[in-house]
């Protein structure tokens, strides 16, 4: 079987895709991919094309099911989920993930990260809440919920590298959000790229391109 193989593995009552690095590495990097609302494990693999072959990348089902082969971070209501219901959510994914590394025996002990829509801001929560955990994070078509700005401590993500790349005509959730994000996350001293494309709710073909050198 080819190194790249791609499997599906459970681990403590949660599904994962994991796609093995395509050259052969002792030391791989690892990338986890975190899928939008009503995704799921395989959502995200188009978006993994621009990326160098020395990743382990690890795409988790969320946990909750909306739909048949739909799951979401968790439901959305007027008021988002402030960062409590994200710490818990960070801890059940980065303790599984954990455990299944040391059974590979894979030493690695951060990642990068990919996350679309409700995905990036799971992403976001990672590196605020983890950030010792986290590189580098790349934020698609996502945004930064208002009420964490008082309740988490900022000062963790100064030289951190965020990718933001979002829709001018995006309806689901406005261009406007992912500007302040990246002015509120500059404010405390993060790196920010930022690509923009005149599409909806999705990555733009320029910005794929720009994904790739972000991650290098």
């Amino acid at each position: 079987m080819p190194d790249h193989h791609h499997e599906i593995i459970e681990i403590d009552g949660w599904h994962f895709r994991v796609q093995h690095p395509k050259e052969n590495t002792s030391s791989p990097r690892l990338m986890l991919l975190l899928h939008g609302y009503q995704g799921n494990e395989n959502s995200m693999w188009l978006l993994t094309n621009p990326l160098a072959d020395d990743y382990l990348m690890i795409a988790p089902r969320a946990p909750i099911e909306s739909a048949e082969n739909q799951y979401v971070w968790h439901e959305i209501k007027p008021q988002w989920p402030d960062i409590g219901v994200y710490q818990q959510l960070a801890d059940q994914l980065l303790t599984r993930v954990d455990l299944w590394l040391e059974k590979q025996m894979i030493p690695a002990k951060t990642f990068d990260l990919m996350g679309f829509s409700q995905g990036a801001v799971m992403a976001y929560a990672l590196a605020f809440l983890r950030p010792e955990r986290i590189n580098r994070v790349s934020a698609l078509a996502g945004f930064i919920p208002h009420s964490w700005k008082a309740q988490v401590n900022m000062g963790n993500i100064k030289d951190k590298p965020f990718f933001i790349a979002h829709g001018i005509r995006d309806e689901i959730i406005p261009i406007s959000k992912a500007y302040q994000a990246a002015g509120w996350l500059k404010e405390f001293g993060a790196h920010i790229t930022f690509c923009e494309a005149d599409i909806g709710h999705k990555l733009g073909a320029n910005c794929f391109k720009g994904l790739g050198d972000f991650f290098g």
